[in-house]
């Protein structure tokens, strides 16, 4: 089991439980993965944990790398030096700033050497002193700033924090998503997504954004901390597999016609029910557009570890085809680890998808 690295006190626990109030953290971070997805990169986004947003960018927990985003909803005023690190009275001490609280949630942790990037996002936009004024930035960069809103920065950080380093990786950020049009945005988003991981296929890209949605909002609300990295990844996050599962459920695509076809001419041979070979059908379906879309490291190998193990065995050299998928199935079980395959219904699909692929 793998120690959990974000494994801290954190900061604050309100946002989970006041998880309504806060639907474009939610879209903006889900702009933030189908970014990702695109480009068949693994992740886990987790939405109220240390920050408004965090994304992993890998499934194992020893070797994963984050990022660390707070997301503003405002109007009104673009976000200055001044009021980015301007701390309101508390009841006994001073309350940490905009910037003083995303840097609190980074720096001097166990896992700040993880962090690739620090971000505040602000949906008001930003008004800071740059090296060139004339340049019209959605990301602004440490270096893109000033020497003197720099060295004044720095100073400000030091009285808050007992620090005046500036991370390098911090950015201020002005988001494209709308606040007025926020859903439709995200829909159009996971639409231009699967269109171009499956050309001329056929998705519901509402219900495959209402799908997602849900689950974050589920995973949201979980407020509780977790030692180990499994559970807080299976308990807190959405992953790239879940959001992979949800496209493939809601999505047609022509390359799968011939599969289908085939196997639609196994079901006398198998000596299948109608049910069962609508079972069938469906599994079949959702593995390839699974496996066309984007195959991760896991994936591959677990796809290469199947193939060699029942390579030897060629169902059509048996007396019959289902005799030769049952010696396959006997060999598979036989000698990879049990915790390999949920049940034997995933263990055929599994012999049915090599051999109509082949």
């Amino acid at each position: 089991m793998v120690d959990n690295i974000l494994n801290e006190p954190q900061r604050e626990t309100s946002g989970a439980e006041t998880f309504a109030k806060y639907e474009f953290q939610f879209h903006w971070a889900l702009c933030k993965i189908i970014q990702k997805h695109q480009k068949q990169e693994d992740y886990a986004l987790l939405i109220e944990y240390h920050e408004d947003v965090v994304i992993a960018d890998s499934l194992d927990g020893r070797r994963a790398n984050f990022d660390f985003y707070q997301v503003k909803n405002k109007t009104g005023a673009q976000y200055t030096l001044n009021s980015l690190t301007k701390q309101e009275s508390g009841k006994s001490s001073k309350k940490n700033s905009v910037l003083g609280k995303l840097l609190s949630s980074c720096v001097g942790t166990q896992y700040e050497s993880r962090i690739t990037e620090i971000g505040l996002v602000a949906s008001n936009g930003f008004n800071l002193d740059q090296e060139n004024n004339e340049l019209k930035l959605d990301i602004i960069s440490v270096g893109d700033l000033s020497e003197t809103c720099t060295r004044e920065l720095a100073d400000k950080l030091d009285l808050e924090l007992g620090s005046s380093q500036i991370p390098s990786n911090l950015k201020f950020i002005i988001p494209t998503i709308q606040i007025a049009n926020q859903r439709e945005y995200v829909i159009t988003k996971f639409a231009d997504l699967v269109d171009s991981l499956f050309p001329n296929g056929f998705c519901n890209a509402v219900s495959i954004y209402r799908a997602i949605i849900d689950e974050i909002h589920r995973k949201g609300i979980v407020k509780y901390d977790f030692p180990d990295w499994e559970r807080l990844v299976d308990e807190k996050s959405l992953t790239s597999y879940t959001v992979k599962d949800v496209i493939a459920v809601n999505t047609k695509h022509s390359s799968t016609d011939r599969m289908i076809d085939d196997l639609s001419s196994l079901r006398d041979e198998l000596c299948w029910s109608f049910s069962t070979f609508k079972g069938y059908r469906r599994r079949i379906e959702k593995l390839l557009i699974q496996r066309t879309g984007m195959l991760s490291a896991f994936e591959l190998n677990r796809m290469k570890m199947i193939e060699d193990c029942i390579d030897s065995i060629d169902p059509e050299k048996h007396s019959t085809l289902k005799d030769g998928f049952e010696k396959q199935i006997s060999k598979l079980k036989s000698d990879l680890p049990a915790e390999t395959f949920n049940d034997d219904t995933e263990i055929m699909t599994e012999v049915l998808y090599l051999y109509l692929k082949d």
